[in-house]
């Protein structure tokens, strides 16, 4: 009985991280337009240093692809501490991952 009431929390975590992630997505779309061109301006220096320490260079294209990996590393980043943010406000436990 303690295994299924177990798995019956584990599913509804992970139905309120994804609702949670989803919600922190909507607000970086949306609501925070200085936080997405913070982000946008990290990847474009963090794609520079890349060319600095690696001693290469990169065309236009390969610096774009490569900001915008960056730039989706790090909104995931974002909705990820967004969603755990919310549960442990909720719970008032801590959340490891």
């Amino acid at each position: 009985m303690k295994s299924v009431k177990n798995a019956n929390n584990g599913i509804d975590f992970e139905k309120t991280i994804r609702q949670y992630l989803q919600q922190g997505m909507g607000k970086l779309e949306s609501d925070l337009t200085g936080t997405r061109e913070a982000i946008r301006l990290i990847a474009i220096e963090k794609t520079k240093e890349f060319m600095r320490e690696a001693d290469k260079g990169l065309s236009k294209e390969e610096r774009d692809y490569l900001s915008a990996i960056i730039v989706a590393s790090m909104y995931q980043s974002f909705c990820y501490g967004y969603g755990i943010g919310k549960i442990e406000g909720s719970t008032n436990n801590k959340i490891f991952l």
